[in-house]
């Protein structure tokens, strides 16, 4: 990863930020019934233990977001493509369907929790993450065309260096306030069960867009 002290310092400042807001919010918002802390486990366990194993099985694809934009323009050209689409192929089959299941299921959950104010929601700024982490696949996309047809300049490259860096950082950062401020919350607020359907929902929404998504033409 790109300067990793840089976005470990960034990444605890965001989350104290957004911790801070979200309890504020919990106070001062509407929507939301008051509801008290779910049971705890019996072995102390996390409901949210999926989502973190889910987390730590994508951090190795992630960082080889960075590695891929190292390789472009410096590596052989055969190894610059294989490594680009190996990033596009996580990023459109695995990491934009569980960004989709996140949005559709588990946000919804936190957002029914805390409630709204003044008609925002308290998880727009991670909605507002995965709108950008789609945006910049699509670059992505773009761009590895030109590499397979043997199109890509020098300012090209600087461009493609440039946005798999950014989605180095950006899923990287997300990462981190996801598991500090969002998941502590609904490992204090949802049971077992409804943690455990939770993910199975979201399990079937990530199937469905990764199915769709290999349907797609690559």
């Amino acid at each position: 990863m790109r300067f990793p002290k840089v976005y470990a310092v960034v990444a605890a400042v965001v989350a104290a930020i957004v911790g801070m807001t979200t309890w504020a919010w919990a106070g001062a918002t509407t929507g939301a019934e008051p509801r008290p802390p779910a049971p705890a486990q019996a072995n102390g366990g996390r409901v949210t233990a999926p989502l973190r194993a889910e987390h730590r099985e994508l951090l190795p694809k992630i960082e080889a977001l960075a590695s891929a934009a190292e390789a472009v323009g410096t590596a052989p050209p055969q190894e610059q493509r294989k490594k680009v689409d190996e990033s596009y192929a996580f990023l459109t089959r695995e990491l934009i369907p569980h960004a989709v299941a996140e949005d559709e299921v588990l946000y919804a959950k936190v957002d029914s929790l805390i409630g709204t104010a003044d008609r925002t929601r308290a998880t727009d700024t991670m909605r507002r993450d995965h709108a950008e982490v789609v945006a910049l696949t699509e670059d992505v996309g773009r761009l590895r065309d030109r590499l397979r047809a043997g199109t890509l300049h020098p300012a090209d490259q600087k461009e493609l260096r440039r946005v798999l860096y950014a989605l180095n950082a950006v899923v990287d950062l997300h990462f981190a306030k996801e598991e500090e401020v969002y998941l502590p919350l609904l490992d204090r607020r949802l049971t077992a069960e409804e943690a455990r359907r939770m993910f199975e929902r979201m399990d079937r929404i990530a199937e469905e867009e990764t199915a769709g998504a290999g349907a797609a033409p690559h």
